[in-house]
């Protein structure tokens, strides 16, 4: 047992986080507390992290999920769980391309340069995140399960994937309109854009009809006047039953189109008059093919205006600017208004939030429509906390209209593994010979076995969705680890935040369904967002980020863990480091509890006899300890936070080590026993949230074993139920919070002697007197007198 000399009055969480944070990272903690064992009884517990982009700074966001992670899988071992907690990361994409591009100077036409130096710049970013993740408390299994999805054998197991969805009919090479983002040249999925609003101008334009008269149109996008196909009114608007079926002809361009109705049209939206072409925005599309119309393409892969003579060579933004002065010339515009509203951007995983077009491309697609109704059934399979969160994942399926685009037209990801033939084809690449890069290795064969035509290789490379919605596969074993895939899959669980439901739950998801036929994850836990202190979303142009690694060294990672965790998860929540202080002052209060254990002699058995105060505040730790439980196994770690602070601060320090400072002084074997054996279960319950102070209060006042970990959850079977104790020891508390309070109001010290007079029912007043004694030492009374009155309280007798 440690003698109190020994302890630091101060609680240092720089200096104790460190030492455990190198600790964890030795070879007897990883081998005996932290690996997953293949060949183990346990029964496993497997975590499908995210793995974050690496861009190198991490943000709370970041902090946020990865002490939700962390506190699960330390709270699994010690519930006995065979737990498996790796962590990726996701390498590849346009933001390190643009990096490496603008920021290095590295042009993408030197090709083997410019990858080499994307992979460079990934590992010193990794590096960075990688350095923070530690400081956290973060702690997964880096030796045998972490992974770069870039690396030979990530980039296998993505094209073994492809390969065996083309086998069983899912990929498509086909021609058709595609989401493009012209400042990255590169087409996107429906997931990867958004709208952003911005100031825009609404032109009011006259179209002259065959026959005379004119029929107006309210647009954003005038530039796109040379690819109108239609003018779309609604059936039911009356302003327009006498034009449906005349022929309207395209101001300056001179093209003939035809005035059609379709219910889609909003009437009160301008004129109620829409232009359709090819293409301005998801409905062009709709209705180009739904009524059979023309295809005119008049913006290229770099955003540039072609096929429509005057305007060819502008950017689209210099081509609107144009597109109106010409209007205005020829008399066809009858005014404009300022407006702010949503444009379609490039806004998912990039750094780009350019406008995004619609070109007609040849591409790879997966189908995902078919599968929309066997989706939305498998939902219910997967237990989503809160539930609430299911709803955005049925709504997103439900709301798909089209398959998944995987082709990127950019260098550093994982390349398509199939050569096109010149009749459009697919020959996939033999899986013995992955991973392949058909930019640069031969193909299987010579000529397309479906037609004998000549092949060329398929130069693009899969959309990082493709990468990171194999996660749960990959370190489940499927690919390669067949007895581990029968024991770890489904995965235990999927953590994420509410932002990467349509992308990153929504493939693995429908990934797993196609491949295996189940279920990815069986529970899917999905964290609300970390806001700046003004309440609204972290945003750098607002100046309201706040790094998690601001103020660590100050505060330790712990204080941070628990405020991160005491708001319900799904909810979104300001970050404060006010809050930070207010935990880094517990975890004080803690050590200082811990100091005054070390005092007390070491008591191995129960003590025959235990005094009333030690049963009563045993009954109170069995309530809570089963609470806590219960709340780790929801995943609600808010009630875990609150739970612990509750009963620690206002029940064990306040008012327990109180009562039993004078019998703890004298050796008294009862208390000695209650205090060691609850401050142990407390440091266990409290170990998977703040991991660090409790590895340290432990190893100085148990050392049983080399971590918390090992220990097993606390058991209270053996605490007998004892009404009596917990209605006697919660009449005491009332009973010293009034004398406190008496004393306060006489601006008397806590430990000045006095005379009280004690309030309260007959019952009341009877309650308390097994524990008179502790009552009265304890609040240096010298004399306690009694009288019954309606309320609790107390006065001071002069």
């Amino acid at each position: 047992m440690s003698n109190v000399d020994q302890w630091p009055t101060h609680y240092d969480p720089k200096v104790v986080e460190q030492k455990w944070q190198n600790l964890w990272l030795t070879r007897e903690f990883y081998e005996r507390v932290f690996r997953f064992k293949e060949d183990s009884d346990k029964p496993s517990f497997v975590i499908d992290t995210p793995p974050p982009f690496t861009s190198g700074e991490l943000h709370m966001g970041h902090a946020y999920w990865v002490t939700i992670i962390d506190t699960t899988a330390r709270f699994r071992r010690l519930a006995g769980y065979n737990v498996l907690h790796p962590q990726g990361w996701d390498t590849q994409g346009l933001p390190t391309e643009l990096k490496v591009q603008y920021k290095l100077g590295v042009p993408k036409e030197k090709r083997e340069l410019f990858l080499q130096k994307c992979r460079e710049w990934t590992e010193e970013m990794i590096s960075k995140m990688k350095e923070g993740m530690v400081r956290l408390g973060y702690r997964p299994e880096w030796e045998r399960f972490e992974y770069r999805t870039y690396e030979s054998n990530y980039r296998r197991a993505v094209q073994r994937s492809l390969l065996e969805m083309f086998g069983k009919g899912l990929l498509k090479n086909k021609e058709g309109p595609v989401y493009w983002c012209p400042k990255c040249e590169t087409a996107l999925a429906q997931s990867e854009v958004g709208y952003k609003e911005e100031e825009g101008v609404l032109a009011y334009v006259k179209f002259p009809l065959e026959g005379g008269g004119n029929i107006t149109i309210a647009t954003t996008r005038p530039e796109l006047i040379p690819a109108v196909q239609a003018i779309v009114v609604h059936p039911s608007d009356p302003r327009y039953t006498n034009v449906v079926g005349r022929t309207a002809i395209a101001p300056i361009f001179n093209r003939k189109v035809k005035v059609i109705a379709d219910e889609a049209v909003d009437k009160d939206f301008g004129t109620g008059a829409v232009m359709v072409c090819s293409f301005g925005d998801p409905q062009d599309i709709r209705w180009i093919l739904k009524y059979g119309l023309g295809i005119t393409q008049v913006v290229d892969d770099k955003g540039r205006m072609i096929n429509t003579g005057q305007l060819d060579g502008m950017r689209v933004r210099d081509a609107k600017k144009k597109m109106l002065e010409l209007l205005k010339g020829g008399n066809y515009l009858e005014r404009t208004e300022q407006i702010r509203h949503n444009v379609i951007s490039h806004t998912e995983r990039s750094d780009c939030g350019a406008p995004v077009e619609f070109l007609i491309k040849e591409q790879i697609y997966v189908e995902v429509l078919p599968y929309k109704q066997l989706l939305l059934e498998k939902i219910k399979e997967m237990n989503f906390k809160p539930a609430r969160m299911a709803y955005y994942l049925e709504e997103w399926i439900k709301g798909l209209e089209w398959d998944w685009n995987i082709s990127r037209q950019r260098l550093y990801g994982t390349p398509i593994p199939f050569w096109r033939c010149e009749r459009g084809h697919l020959v996939p690449a033999r899986e013995e010979d992955l991973p392949v890069d058909p930019a640069k290795d031969s193909p299987p064969v010579e000529l397309c076995p479906t037609c004998g035509a000549k092949l060329r290789p398929i130069t693009d490379v899969a959309d990082v969705w493709v990468d990171s919605s194999i996660t749960a596969l990959f370190i489940a074993g499927y690919f390669d680890n067949p007895k581990r895939f029968s024991k770890t899959f489904p995965t235990s669980l999927r953590e994420q935040g509410t932002d990467i439901i349509r992308t990153w739950l929504f493939y693995s998801f429908f990934r797993s369904i196609v491949l295996t036929g189940k279920i990815p994850f069986q529970d899917v836990l999905v964290n609300g967002q970390v806001l700046g202190p003004d309440g609204t979303r972290m945003s750098k142009s607002k100046g309201n980020t706040v790094s998690p690694l601001d103020r660590i060294d100050e505060y330790g990672a712990d204080p941070l863990r628990l405020t991160l965790l005491e708001t319900a998860i799904g909810d979104d929540f300001p970050f404060k480091w006010e809050k930070v202080k207010t935990y880094r002052l517990f975890l004080q209060k803690l050590w200082n509890a811990a100091r005054l254990a070390s005092t007390a002699p070491k008591v191995n058995e129960r003590p025959i006899q235990l005094h009333l105060i030690d049963r009563w505040i045993l009954n109170e730790h069995k309530s809570m300890v089963k609470r806590v439980v219960e709340a780790y196994n929801e995943y609600n770690y808010n009630l875990v936070v609150k739970e612990i602070y509750h009963f620690f601060w206002e029940i064990l320090a306040d008012e327990y080590l109180e009562l039993i400072k004078y019998r703890l002084s004298s050796g008294d074997p009862s208390c000695s026993y209650t205090l060691l054996r609850i401050l142990r279960d407390v440091l266990v319950l409290l170990h998977p949230v703040a991991p660090h102070v409790t590895e340290e209060i432990y190893s100085r006042l148990y050392s049983e074993e080399i971590s918390v970990m090992l220990l097993g959850l606390p058991r209270v079977e053996d605490i007998e139920d004892d009404k009596e104790s917990l209605e006697i020891g919660r009449n005491l508390t009332k009973a010293t919070s009034a004398i406190r309070t008496a004393k306060i109001r006489n601006r008397l010290a806590m430990n000045a002697p006095v005379k009280v007079k004690l309030l309260g029912s007959k019952e009341f007043l009877n309650k308390i007197d097994p524990v008179m004694e502790d009552l009265t030492k304890t609040l240096r009374i010298t004399e306690l007198l009694r009288e019954e009155a309606p309320e609790i309280g107390a006065e001071i007798v002069n």
